[in-house]
């Protein structure tokens, strides 16, 4: 089929750079190079054994379930919520479980936004957003956090127009790690009082936390506000692809009728592996965090020592967002330079609408991540870089 003929909204998407960018580094390994692969979002963890076992219980069943998820999920997923964030306004008639927390951002989208509607997006910001909300009509207004990579809300604020319709929210962030403070939350909350502005908090990484001062951003009382979340992150279950969205019934019963065409309910064994994971709180296992924790710690202590590199210890997530801007003024080059004199891979900043830095995920093994912080110290040292 010739160009000419597809859709005109196709003009303006292309693949995720971080998948992308991931994929480049499979190929590369698989032609023979040694590569240190530090673009992936994912733990680098199996599927932990108590949701192997749950789910392996269940295989032999295979019917439809409701589109908008078993019921049993839908009720443990309202209680975990309600509990977590203090909102006693959820119920299952709230949640609706997704393929995926980008299914459940996407019909979000499609359920609230017109065309022309204007929604805020803080950035640096997830490659994603600018694309759903284009693709469903809406107009993305890119609003920079400040240098310490908070909300900056005078911005926030002399960007809001009559058209704004939402604004999206990602603490713990990415690609940053940061955590929104809980008084720019609730400034941001009070900002927001008695407006039509929906807010839709990406709470993808909530469980994966290293700051005691993290405040979610649900619990500090916007009035109007759809959660996207899933186990991807915190269960290690991203090829299982199960996510949820909760919101006022409206909404969710909008979200679900469109599911209903689109594709149906999220896969029966994805749904017991929900399952599984709530029984236990959806709490990431010990040793995953405990990892997670001390891969921050290296990588921070080795970065940290780098003249001309500017880092910022994240607070959740697992994400380093290297500040490159003394150091280059094409930050594709320079990932792609790393990449090709030492096998390197990250994500440059341009991914993320922030030119001059590049994303570190630090979630290989313990190994690897020495080596590939020795072969990155090296690169920067020799300054041999565009």
């Amino acid at each position: 089929m010739s160009k000419e003929v597809l859709a005109l909204r196709t003009a303006s998407v292309s693949e995720s750079a971080t998948l992308a960018l991931n994929a480049e580094a499979k190929r590369l390994e698989a032609e023979g190079r040694t590569i240190y692969n530090l673009t992936a979002g994912e733990l680098n963890t199996n599927t932990p054994d108590y949701i192997q076992k749950a789910v392996a219980e269940k295989l032999h069943l295979n019917k439809y379930t409701p589109v908008a998820g078993l019921t049993e999920l839908r009720l443990k997923i309202a209680s975990e919520v309600r509990n977590f964030y203090g909102l006693d306004w959820i119920t299952s008639d709230n949640v609706v479980v997704t393929a995926g927390a980008k299914p459940a951002l996407y019909v979000t989208l499609l359920a609230i936004i017109n065309p022309g509607d204007e929604v805020i997006v803080p950035t640096p910001a997830w490659v994603s957003y600018q694309h759903m909300i284009e693709l469903v009509g809406g107009k993305v207004i890119e609003v920079p956090l400040s240098d310490g990579f908070e909300l900056d809300l005078r911005a926030i604020q002399a960007h809001i127009t009559k058209r704004t319709k939402a604004i999206v929210i990602n603490s713990p962030h990415n690609p940053t790690g940061a955590i929104f403070s809980k008084a720019a939350l609730k400034d941001l909350a009070t900002t927001l009082k008695g407006s039509s502005i929906t807010v839709i908090a990406d709470d993808i990484y909530a469980k994966l936390v290293y700051d005691s001062s993290f405040t979610p951003t649900p619990s500090v009382g916007f009035e109007k506000i759809v959660i996207i979340n899933g186990y991807s992150k915190s269960q290690a279950l991203t090829g299982w692809r199960i996510g949820y969205l909760i919101a006022d019934q409206h909404t969710a019963q909008a979200a679900t009728s469109m599911l209903s065409h689109i594709m149906g309910n999220a896969a029966f064994p994805s749904q017991q592996a929900a399952l599984a994971a709530l029984a236990r709180k959806d709490k990431p296992p010990t040793k995953t965090l405990q990892s997670l924790y001390n891969q921050r710690q290296l990588v921070n202590q080795v970065l940290s020592k780098i003249p001309g590199l500017k880092v910022h210890l994240p607070g959740g997530a697992f994400y380093f967002f290297l500040d490159l801007r003394t150091l280059t003024s094409n930050s594709i080059g320079w990932c792609e330079q790393l990449l090709s004199e030492t096998g390197v891979a990250l994500v440059p900043g341009e991914a993320f609408s922030a030119p001059g830095f590049a994303r570190l995920s630090f979630v290989v093994d313990k190994t690897s991540l020495g080596k590939a912080l020795e072969l990155l110290a090296e690169f920067v040292k020799s300054g041999h870089i565009k």
